[in-house]
């Protein structure tokens, strides 16, 4: 009996303190826990920006070989045009003579 008026005293001294106490170190575990939580959805999501990135650059890279094709192409195609019209202007030439 005199461990529970004991308790109780010391409840009645220190209860909104231990109360204080104790909605702290519950507040500090819980958002330990979601920093842990958001630290690995953090992680995830670089990872896979990390991947993303890589396939830009990627075909970024493809990209870039495509238009130096299609620019070589033109060329080609341009130096055909001017020996065509050479041709026909040659042509067009001899039979004016």
């Amino acid at each position: 009996m005199e461990q529970i008026t004991q308790i109780s005293q010391l409840l009645g001294t220190y209860g909104i303190s231990a109360i204080i106490v104790v909605i702290f170190l519950w507040d500090y575990i819980a958002n330990k826990k979601k920093n842990v939580e958001n630290q690995e959805t953090i992680k995830t999501t670089l990872a896979v920006v990390k991947e993303t990135t890589t396939t830009i650059s990627n075909c970024l890279i493809e990209m870039q070989q495509t238009n130096l094709n299609t620019a070589k192409s033109l060329e080609l195609l341009q130096k055909q045009m001017e020996s065509t019209d050479k041709k026909v202007d040659k042509l067009l030439e001899e039979r004016r003579n």
